[in-house]
């Protein structure tokens, strides 16, 4: 129930945004604070869209950090705060991250097995962000760490020595990924620790888990973050548009009004498409895409700034699928 309740409530709150034209959904990142200090953390980040907000809006981003200390771990806040901590450090969000992964920390002895068979894996993101953001705490957070999930694989021992000799390969897979996965977040974790130079790793134990991943990890794998795939700051202008009219903020701009504006967004007005823009005063993003129909899988992204009755567009990426 509560969680149709919160698929209700942000489906409401997305129709909210876009009081003045209905194929357009706006979001003044401003809003963001509330909505999540009235309706939690994850309903306030799913209006994003998965845009970063603090290339725009740092006030709010660091306000929305703070919110993580009060919101229980999800994987939508982890991906927030993680992305952040990796552009980001200092002595603050060191100790948010401490809070967080340390609150994670305590719900691994409840994990169960998904459909799949398999159980949460640590994000190497999320490791390469605590050593980016190290303290003093931070070795000894990730000992923890590797201890609970070490003490959590032997639970699932029993079933991956039957899975060894298991000839049907469901079964062997049902019998042998809990244990795996275990040892996949031991393996991670050790990785990390090496990182540090921590002297709790050796090589020892990484041989160790290594030989119980899976077959095509057998070989071992480095600790890296995920690459930036998208440049925000992207200074190469696409577009500019002389507007009609003179508007305080991108939120105050009337696209029924502005006719280059409504060139560029017009194969986007069916009901299967999207336009959001997420806008802080005078600079934000405008999302374009399809879901469906001719367009299906297509898309844009800009970067809009707003300067007198003069709309600048930087294209930040286009995809086809």
């Amino acid at each position: 129930m509560k969680k149709r309740r919160n698929i209700l409530l942000i489906g409401f709150l997305i129709l909210a945004f876009n009081a003045f034209n209905q194929d357009l959904r706006l979001l003044d990142t401003k809003s963001l604070i509330d909505i999540s200090k009235n309706h939690g953390l994850d309903s306030a980040l799913n209006l994003t869209s998965n845009i970063p907000i603090y290339i725009i809006d740092k006030i709010t981003t660091q306000r929305l950090i703070e919110h993580t200390l009060v919101n229980r771990p999800s994987s939508r806040i982890e991906d927030f705060l993680v992305d952040y901590a990796l552009h980001f450090h200092n002595s603050e969000i060191s100790e948010i991250l401490h809070d967080y992964f340390e609150r994670k920390r305590g719900e691994i002895e409840n994990y169960e097995p998904d459909y799949f068979n398999s159980l949460p894996r640590i994000s190497q993101d999320a490791l390469v962000a605590l050593i980016e953001n190290n303290s003093k705490k931070t070795d000894s957070l990730l000992i923890k760490y590797y201890q609970d999930w070490k003490v959590k694989s032997a639970a699932y021992e029993a079933d991956y020595l039957k899975g060894l000799v298991e000839t049907n390969e469901r079964k062997k897979e049902k019998l042998m990924s809990p244990f795996e996965d275990c040892n996949y977040n031991c393996y991670n974790v050790l990785l990390a620790l090496d990182r540090l130079k921590s002297k709790f790793a050796n090589k020892k134990k990484l041989d160790y888990h290594q030989k119980k991943l899976k077959d095509y990890w057998q070989s071992g794998f480095p600790l890296s973050k995920t690459g930036d795939f998208t440049n925000y700051n992207e200074n190469n202008i696409f577009k500019t548009i002389k507007l009609t009219n003179h508007y305080e903020t991108l939120g105050d701009i009337d696209f029924n009004e502005e006719q280059q504006l409504k060139e560029l967004t017009k194969l986007y007005n069916e009901y299967y498409c999207w336009k959001f823009i997420m806008y802080n005063e005078k600079i934000g993003y405008l999302d374009l895409g399809c879901q469906s129909g001719p367009l299906a899988g297509n898309g844009v992204l800009y970067r809009l700034e707003l300067k007198d009755n003069i709309l600048i567009l930087y294209r930040l990426k286009t995809w086809i699928s």
